[in-house]
């Protein structure tokens, strides 16, 4: 479901066509996207992303079922806002949390066993 809100408020729109002429002189190609961005917006053609993510999509990108979202949630380990109904809103920057776990992590050198042994006899810092 699209948000309500609006894509630009009258005063960014009004910044936004004042930087226009500047950025066709810097960036031409990103004046034309720009320009095409906002009358595609006004003529109603640009849906406003919902800033919540549903539980089920929540559960999906981090590969958990949606009971696992909603213990989590109740543990405090997400955020999340409650409507007066009692549903979760979880805010999509989440998602992106979900994304920098699944990123491939560098694989862990092997030890020998003299260097394993080496770090259980090592000296303790003092503090």
């Amino acid at each position: 479901m699209p948000a309500t809100t609006t894509f630009l408020t009258d005063q960014e729109r009004q910044t936004v066509t004042a930087a226009l002429p500047s950025i066709r002189r810097t960036a031409p190609d990103a004046a034309k996207i720009i320009i095409r961005l906002l009358r595609a917006y006004a003529s109603g053609q640009v849906a406003v992303a919902d800033p919540y993510a549903s539980i089920p999509e929540v559960a999906t990108a981090f590969g958990v079922t949606p009971q696992t979202i909603r213990n989590w949630t109740d543990r405090g380990w997400l955020p999340c806002e409650r409507t007066f109904g009692g549903t979760r809103r979880i805010p999509r920057s989440v998602l992106a949390s979900a994304q920098a776990l699944a990123r491939p992590r560098p694989a862990a050198r092997d030890l020998t066993p003299e260097q394993i042994e080496a770090i259980i006899n090592a000296p303790r810092r003092a503090r």
